[in-house]
């Protein structure tokens, strides 16, 4: 489903000179201290950052993102984040871990990923990429691992240290779980967090095996201290979770039991490609915690939509607007992807391992991980990319609609849109205060013309009003319409994205 060359060129012949770029880093929202952060509450009670709303987060991992395989060469990665529009990045891996994803501790820091060996400098290496996001209105997510330790370096000193702290060895992980029964531990864990916070000013973390394992309790313990320091910053699990306050999000949104009874739960998003996209955030299908199977589907207020990530075998987007656009970029979700999908980054070669600047291997089960970015292919692939960046624009343009969250996700603002192809993917609108954006998603192998009826009573646009419907991807004006439908063409793999608003 990828864009054919005269789609794109009719598509760039409108806003765009031949060749221009999209900047989208003046359309993003800025960052805003903690002191001027409003905490917003759930329906539970729950207060989350209001900075959350506006996320798009991408994960990079820190050794082949990077010009020289270090935190320092990251610069322009964070430029090409913002010029996309996005506004959130998650560092990959744990930055007191190895090139791989190993976890020393979380007392330790790594000289391989900060470039520097001396403590002092190592602190000031992440703090400075942390100022430089934030220069960019940038949030940073570093990564922290709550298994145990890997038996490398700082993990092993620890068990000899505190014995007490850690239980049986693992090897699939290659190091020892934590006794996180132990109250000590808990403490210690809890404090490093609070001391990377503090020595960094991270916004947030995300919290690899989260809940699972130590469950929430030093979690909660950082974030409360670091509220009370007036820190207003953000947990991700990345397991499915209750939330319970203490996770503001979570990495994997998917969970199900299957007919075995047992819980699953989806790592990569292609699901709103296979079921109705409306009816599963209506009903809060498979949207449930891991850690609490009883509580009602769907009914948290924040969820993710994670096209990839690390653990991802390939890229899912592959150059298909629909993928990156129809699921994740305009529906009521957090849009979190791995580097690259909005480029088409595909790795060069499959092979059982794949070669890394420190010449260890990486398991061909994460060759998005293992694949060095290849940034060259951007410009291969810039007409994709443009696509994408234009998808992130009108998302930033219209955040009245875009990034409204209430109180349960059951309640977005999103209603089915009827079209006269009834057979291919659900259309649907997102709208909110008498205007709504009609997402038209034409996942066949051939241009089609639509016929589209706007949702009028479900979209709350009132009756026996001239609404002028724009073709948002094209720029330019596609009807004028008064309680009824109008008539668009649409190639084929791609979507329609129509503005429909009071005529003046």
């Amino acid at each position: 489903m990828k864009r054919t060359a005269p789609f794109f060129a009719a598509l760039f012949a409108g806003s765009l000179l031949a060749g221009a770029a999209i900047d989208n880093s003046a359309l993003m929202p800025p960052y805003k201290p903690d002191a001027e952060v409003v905490m917003e509450k759930d329906a539970e009670g729950g207060e989350t950052p209001d900075w959350i709303k506006s996320l798009i987060i991408v994960e990079l991992r820190i050794h082949s993102a990077s010009t020289d395989g270090t935190v320092k060469g990251l610069l322009p990665a964070l430029d090409h984040l913002a010029e996309m529009g996005v506004n959130g990045v998650w560092l990959t891996p744990p930055i007191n871990g190895g090139n791989g994803y190993g976890n020393f501790g979380i007392h330790t820091l790594s000289p391989l990923l900060t470039g520097e060996k001396n403590p002092v400098k190592q602190w000031q290496v992440l703090r400075n990429f942390v100022d430089e996001a934030h220069k960019r209105n940038i949030r940073v997510f570093f990564d922290v691992v709550n298994w145990g330790a890997t038996k490398h370096e700082g993990g092993s000193r620890l068990l000899k240290e505190k014995p007490e702290w850690f239980g049986e060895y693992f090897a699939p992980y290659a190091g020892w779980f934590f006794n996180w029964e132990n109250r000590e531990l808990n403490e210690w864990f809890s404090s490093r967090l609070v001391e990377w916070f503090l020595m960094t000013g991270v916004d947030g973390f995300r919290c690899d095996c989260a809940p699972n394992y130590s469950g929430f309790g030093p979690f909660e313990t950082a974030k409360k201290r670091m509220r009370s320091f007036g820190r207003k910053v953000v947990f991700m699990a990345e397991w499915t979770s209750s939330g319970k306050n203490v996770f503001d999000l979570d990495q994997l949104t998917f969970c199900f039991t299957d007919a075995k009874g047992k819980r699953r739960t989806h790592w990569v998003g292609d699901v709103y490609l296979k079921k109705n996209i409306v009816d599963m955030v209506r009903s809060g299908e498979e949207l449930r915690a891991w850690d609490d199977m009883e509580r009602e589907p769907g009914t948290k207020r924040f969820y993710t939509y994670m096209l990839s990530c690390h653990d991802s075998d390939h890229y899912i987007v592959k150059g298909s607007p629909i993928t990156i656009g129809y699921q994740a970029i305009f529906a009521p979700f957090i849009p979190l992807w791995y580097v690259g999908e909005e480029w088409d980054n595909a790795p060069r070669f499959f092979v059982d391992y794949f070669y890394r600047r420190d010449k260890h291997p990486v398991p061909k089960k994460w060759r998005l991980y293992g694949n060095v970015i290849d940034w060259a292919q951007k410009e291969e692939n810039r007409d994709f990319f443009e696509l994408v960046k234009k998808m992130i624009r009108i998302r930033r343009q219209h955040p009245e609609i875009f990034e409204y969250f209430p109180g349960s996700h059951r309640d977005s603002n999103i209603c089915k849109v009827a079209t006269d192809r009834p057979g291919l993917l659900q259309a649907y609108a997102r709208f909110r205060n008498g205007r709504a954006v009609l997402i038209v998603p034409n996942n066949t192998e051939k241009a089609e013309r639509f016929r589209i009826t706007i949702p009028f009573r479900e979209a709350e646009l009132a009756a026996g009003k001239t609404y002028r419907v724009t073709d948002l991807l094209e720029d330019r004006t596609a009807a004028e319409v008064r309680n009824g439908s109008f008539e668009a063409e649409i190639a084929a793999g791609q979507l329609g994205v129509f503005l429909v608003a009071p005529a003046e």
